[in-house]
């Protein structure tokens, strides 16, 4: 996957249903509705802020969407340097990589899940499969004949 840079995208002027008070979402509201930014905030600009208002903490948000965060994402930061790497990248590679990437992410958050719905109900028996559910659910090995 490609994308422009955080310089580029910026200067592109492309993304505008990053805050909520866009055509996409909350026609109705107005930025002056918008609570500010609380003082307690980690963050030094609030995420509402429109890119037109200021455009460094358009470039300080974006930063978090998952195509900036996710690893093996190509930038680029011009037409040209697309053009570019486009012809240079090895796409079976990228592929591969990602791939690798999603398979450990997918590993990582199932046994992230398994610890946050054991702690839900810790003496419920949870089975830790299709067959073993339903021997438990309905006592017996199939719900159906074949």
């Amino acid at each position: 996957m490609f994308v422009p840079s955080i310089q580029f995208i910026a200067q592109l002027n492309i993304v505008d249903d990053r805050i909520l008070p866009t055509g996409a979402y909350c026609r109705n509201l107005k930025f002056a509705d918008i609570p500010k930014q609380h003082p307690k905030s980690n963050h030094p600009y609030s995420p509402d802020i429109a890119p037109s208002e200021n455009l460094e903490a358009f470039k300080y948000w974006i930063q978090f969407a998952d195509f900036y965060q996710l690893p093996y994402i190509q930038t680029f930061d011009s037409w040209d340097d697309l053009i570019v790497k486009l012809a240079q990248t090895n796409f079976q590679s990228v592929h591969d990589q990602m791939m690798t990437e999603n398979l450990r992410r997918r590993t990582y958050l199932i046994k992230e899940w398994l610890k946050i719905i054991d702690q839900i109900e810790p003496n419920r028996t949870v089975p830790q499969n299709y067959k073993q559910a339903i021997k438990i659910l309905w006592e017996t090995e199939q719900l159906q004949s074949t």
